[in-house]
């Protein structure tokens, strides 16, 4: 723990200046009730408040080692009672001698040191702990800092580690779908196998080089979007449309890394795999009052929906993805009707805390 006066600038002026007006109040006091000359007064005021101004720097290392939290009431007492003991015998000894070594002072000076000794012992003691307990509260406050600070760092340790755990549950269940798909082409179709292996390859390696705790432009995020459904295009064919529907003023707004990917599987998953129709996949995004909303719909059949197939992981995983970063519970919305699937996502943008419309 460093010395919080000797390595502060503003601190140490501070300290500075209640040691001047120490100093002041000091030789004002000799000076009226003493009847000592204004050099006397001043010299006196001078040598012996810089000399406890030195030894008040050194109390920080006193107070710092008393470990008050361990120590009990009656240790701490004595601790102190030998502490401020020799300050006084250090300070009352050099400053006698340094005051008498002045030529023009050292005349008589014992007796007018004896007749303030009381006086300037109930002072010392005074000051002594004044500047102790300044000492103990900044020792409080830094302990505390310290203790908000590790806190903080825990807390954002956990966070990142949830996060880490919602990505790896993602990740298999994305390689088992497209493990399966790649499979399936290999017997029929080869060539495509192979050309759905490469963009896998290239898929995972941009998708496993992000950071969960990260954010990152939208506009990359729908780049990585297509990295997938080109694979998936190269599975389902003309089965699988996909429909863009993106304000460029939305392009530079900020997300959660890989948060609409889930989404996109989904909408594969439920849609185009289980109909033999063709499947719209809509993705559509807008920008208002400080927040980015997209919107990804898919065609899907209602009659394989309601045997309850799935078990909603991705869906679970975003929603808290976006309460650890959001801290919110009201970004996202889901909806069945007439054949289609609508989740909409809603990411605050510059910290911004609109109230959130999902209307549709």
């Amino acid at each position: 723990m460093i010395h919080p006066i000797a390595n502060n600038r503003r601190n140490l002026i501070i300290y500075g200046i209640f040691w001047l007006l120490i100093a002041m109040m000091h030789g004002v006091f000799l000076f009226n009730f003493y009847s000592a000359s204004v050099y006397l007064a001043l010299a006196d005021s001078f040598i012996f408040n810089l000399l406890f101004s030195l030894i008040g720097l050194g109390l920080w290392y006193a107070v710092k080692f008393s470990q008050m939290e361990t120590n009990d009431i009656g240790n701490l007492i004595l601790n102190h009672l030998t502490a401020v003991s020799i300050t006084l015998v250090v300070l009352l000894l050099f400053g006698f001698y340094s005051m008498n070594s002045i030529p023009v002072i050292n005349e008589g000076y014992a007796d007018f040191f004896n007749s303030t000794l009381v006086w300037r012992v109930l002072t010392g003691i005074g000051i002594y702990i004044l500047i102790v307990l300044v000492y103990y509260l900044f020792m409080y406050y830094l302990n505390f800092m310290e203790k908000i600070n590790l806190e903080s760092e825990l807390k954002t340790n956990v966070k990142v580690a949830e996060l880490n755990a919602l990505k790896s549950q993602i990740s298999p269940h994305f390689l088992f779908n497209s493990l399966n798909s790649i499979s399936a082409l290999t017997l029929t179709e080869s060539k495509k196998a192979q050309e759905m292996v490469l963009k896998l390859s290239d898929f995972l390696r941009f998708s496993i080089a992000e950071k969960p705790d990260t954010n990152r432009k939208f506009s990359e995020e729908l780049d990585n979007i297509s990295k997938y459904l080109d694979i998936e295009k190269i599975r389902f064919g003309d089965r699988l449309v996909v429909e863009h529907n993106v304000a460029k003023k939305c392009l530079d707004a900020s997300i959660p890394s890989l948060i609409l990917q889930p989404l996109i599987e989904n909408a594969i998953k439920h849609g185009v795999s289980e109909s033999l129709e063709i499947v719209t996949v809509r993705i559509t995004a807008d920008c208002f009052q400080g927040f980015l909303k997209v919107q990804i719909e898919n065609d899907f059949d209602e009659e394989y929906q309601k045997s309850g197939n799935g078990s909603g992981i991705g869906l679970q995983n975003i929603m808290q993805r976006l309460k650890l970063v959001f801290g919110r519970d009201d970004l996202i919305s889901i909806s069945k009707e007439k054949g289609k699937f609508l989740v909409t996502l809603t990411f605050p943008q510059n910290g911004l805390n609109d109230t959130i419309n999902n209307n549709r």
